[in-house]
C-alpha cells in the first residue's frame, strides 16, 4: 500500500483535547481495516464497514520538525469470513485503561479514497500496515503510542528462525562438499 495520510476526526481532535485538559495522555493503539471506498470526513466515529481490527504493535517517532510517528499493525489472523478488498484504514486512540484492549476506542483518523483499493486481505496472507500520523495536527503532548504485546520485533520471529534454519543446512551442506573434495584430493595424491 502507499503512504497514507489519515483525515483526522472531530471526536479524536476532542478526545485528545478532553484527556490534554484532564492533565493524560491518548494512547494510540489500534489499527483497522475496512472494505468501503469513500472520501472520510471530520465528522466521521467510525469506519463505514470495519472488517478487522488490530492492536499497533510498533511505532517508530521521529524528532525532527515534523513530529511524525509511524505506527504499525499486524493483520495475520486467519479471517473466517469471505476475503476483502481493504479500502479503508483507521487509526484509533484509547484514554482509559486498560489500554491495547478493544474498549474505549476513538476513531483519530480515517483514510479512503473513492474507488481505490489500498490492498487486498484473504484467509492465508499476512499484512504488516504502517501509517505515518503528523502529530503536528494534534495538540501538543496530547498523544503517546503503547505498542501491544508483540512489538514489531517479535513479529518477525518465525520467519527470521526458517531463513536462519536454510542457511545453517546450506552451510552445512556446503562444508560437507567441502570435505568431500578435499578427501578426493588426498586420494588423488
Amino acid at each position: 500500500m502507499s503512504a497514507l495520510t489519515l483525515q483526522f476526526t472531530q471526536v479524536g481532535l476532542d478526545a485528545l483535547l478532553a484527556a490534554k485538559a484532564n492533565g493524560k495522555k491518548a494512547q494510540i493503539s489500534h489499527m483497522a481495516f475496512g472494505d468501503a471506498s469513500y472520501t472520510p470526513t471530520q465528522t466521521q466515529t467510525s469506519l463505514q464497514n470495519l472488517r478487522e481490527l488490530q492492536p499497533i504493535r510498533d511505532d517508530n517517532y521521529e524528532t525532527d520538525e515534523n513530529h511524525q510517528v509511524t505506527v504499525v499493525a499486524l493483520f495475520d489472523k486467519k479471517i473466517s469470513a469471505p476475503e476483502y478488498a481493504i479500502r479503508e484504514v483507521g487509526v484509533f486512540i484509547q484514554i482509559d485503561e486498560p489500554v491495547g484492549s478493544d474498549n474505549n476506542l476513538i476513531l483519530l483518523g480515517v483514510y479512503s479514497e473513492p474507488n481505490r483499493t489500498l490492498g487486498y486481505r484473504t484467509p492465508d496472507v499476512k499484512i504488516l500496515q504502517s501509517v505515518t500520523l503528523s502529530l503536528a495536527q494534534l495538540p501538543s503532548n496530547s498523544v503517546e503510542v503503547k505498542p501491544g504485546v508483540d512489538n514489531f520485533n517479535m513479529l518477525l520471529d518465525n520467519e527470521l528462525a526458517d531463513i536462519t534454519l536454510v542457511q545453517l543446512d546450506t552451510m552445512h551442506r556446503q562444508l560437507n562438499q567441502e570435505l568431500r573434495l578435499l578427501a578426493l584430493e588426498n586420494a588423488q595424491s
